[in-house]
């Protein structure tokens, strides 16, 4: 993604509390990441400690025994953690990258699935103190995946990567 489009992004999240700054929000997220549009993401809710995004049911997402595929569920979990990643630090001052993702996959999930992710405040001032000191930092989060009963069918471990853009070799 460009300059252009990460301020572009970095407004959009300032407005994504409401249900219009959200769904715009969605529709530019989801077209400027080529691999998650045929996903369909849904974003729910966007906030600084909590974020939520569905995966819904179709057959672009489903794998050979009816199930939401594993692939899908892991990109789930990933989305909502960058998303609540990008709400607290935005894309501007910071350069946020995956560096690594564990999934635990619980039961098999045969209808549309949230994922769900809490951001605790105290580790927020860990990284952001060490953004500070250091511009570089990591944060880990776990996102549960879970189902239209409210059980968790999965939990997708994320670790990201944040360091500041004029550390940056480019």
């Amino acid at each position: 993604m460009s300059n252009k489009i990460y301020k572009i992004v970095d407004k959009l999240l300032g407005s994504s509390e409401s249900k219009l700054g959200l769904i715009v929000l969605q529709k530019v997220l989801n077209s400027a990441i080529p691999f998650n549009l045929p996903h369909k993401f849904k974003f729910i809710e966007l906030s600084e400690i909590k974020t939520r995004i569905s995966l819904p049911y179709i057959k672009h997402n489903r794998n050979h025994l009816g199930g939401i595929h594993a692939c899908a569920i892991a990109a789930l979990g990933e989305y909502t953690s960058g998303l609540a990643i990008l709400k607290n630090f935005g894309f501007t001052k910071y350069r946020i990258i995956l560096s690594d993702l564990h999934i635990n996959y619980i039961k098999q999930a045969k209808e549309e699935v949230t994922g769900e992710v809490k951001i605790d405040q105290e580790e927020l001032v860990r990284v952001i103190e060490e953004l500070n000191s250091e511009g570089i930092s990591e944060i880990s989060l776990a996102t549960n995946i879970i189902n239209n009963n409210d059980e968790i069918v999965s939990v997708v471990q994320s670790t990201w990567q944040l360091k500041d853009w004029d550390q940056i070799k480019r």
